[in-house]
């Protein structure tokens, strides 16, 4: 789509020289309505987004977001400082850096666009993040709402997965894929389509989205072991007791479809859903059907759009 935007880099919360890009999405609506800041997925970038981003814009909101260390722009910052794909930095603080970075990206924005509602959005690995945020009073006070995009539920492995990338990492190989944990963790995505073209094809019932997908050099590469560590860190904190219970209380949309793999076909979703509400927050949900996980890009997707500025307008 080739939206305008403006560019933004700051010093990534890890250190060690390295950069965080990120972007402003300015809308010209004459009634700005706020600021809605995207977390994008894993092995993904913002730019993916553009379509969400102009119906936000035209609907009076300014949009930002960062590219994830190891994702589309701030990997092509850091990747001569020996950072690969899918790989977030050194150190045992990494998936807290990555928060921080989210957080310091807040803060510019709030100088850049003002103190008006701030909303925060995320899909798949970057639903994670928003709901790790969500259960950081600290940092959840910082926005008036939560969007959670096709969002993981309960997973009994993760412990087993932490310990495999820990050996891997352990061993030398943080900066190195695991083909065993990309089997273990995708190997199955399309066990319920009849006769898949692609190996992506969980993503959407679109074609055209997956070609799209197939052909981006920036979507779909393996994470490094210590990029699944910082994952498997998110998901094990957002699935604990003490996530829960420190949980906002400021309302929360989960939106996900029933064929997607991420959510467990949905069971993973309402369990996580079951769960939020039964520690008192105010939830709301919508399921889009036999879908797959990038709602996005399906072909419901303006419903989706026009469903989360309902949402943002409530």
């Amino acid at each position: 789509m080739g939206l305008d935007f403006e560019k933004v880099i700051f010093d990534a919360a890890n250190g060690n020289g390295a950069k965080i890009a990120g972007r402003y999405y300015p809308s010209n609506a004459g009634n700005i309505k706020g600021v809605v800041q995207i977390c994008h997925g894993m092995a993904e970038h913002l730019g993916r987004y553009e379509e969400l981003i102009s119906y936000l814009n035209n609907a009076g909101y300014h949009v930002c977001g960062i590219d994830m260390p190891g994702h589309g722009d701030t990997y092509e910052l850091n990747k001569d400082k020996g950072y690969p794909k899918g790989y977030f930095g050194k150190g045992k603080t990494d998936a807290e850096d990555l928060i921080k970075d989210v957080m310091e990206l807040h803060r510019l924005a709030l100088v850049r666009f003002g103190k008006v509602p701030h909303y925060l959005y995320g899909h798949s690995m970057g639903s994670a993040v928003v709901r790790t945020i969500f259960s950081r009073p600290e940092y959840s006070c910082e926005f008036s709402k939560f969007i959670f995009s096709s969002t993981m539920g309960p997973n009994h492995a993760i412990g087993i997965a932490r310990f495999l990338t820990g050996c891997g990492c352990f061993f030398g190989g943080a900066r190195k894929g695991n083909a065993l944990i990309d089997k273990l963790a995708f190997g199955s995505y399309c066990k319920r389509i009849k006769d898949p073209k692609t190996p992506k094809d969980w993503l959407s019932t679109d074609p055209e989205e997956i070609r799209k997908y197939n052909e981006d050099p920036m979507c779909g590469f393996s994470f490094t072991n210590e990029g699944y560590g910082v994952l498997f860190k998110l998901i094990s904190f957002i699935q604990s007791s003490k996530a829960y219970q420190n949980q906002s209380g400021k309302p929360c949309l989960f939106t996900y479809g029933n064929n997607d793999p991420v959510g467990n076909y949905g069971k993973g979703v309402r369990e996580a859903i079951r769960k939020t509400n039964q520690h008192g927050a105010n939830t709301y949900v919508k399921c889009y059907g036999p879908y797959r996980h990038e709602i996005q890009h399906e072909p419901v997707r303006k419903d989706y759009f026009r469903d989360i500025v309902n949402f943002l307008e409530l």
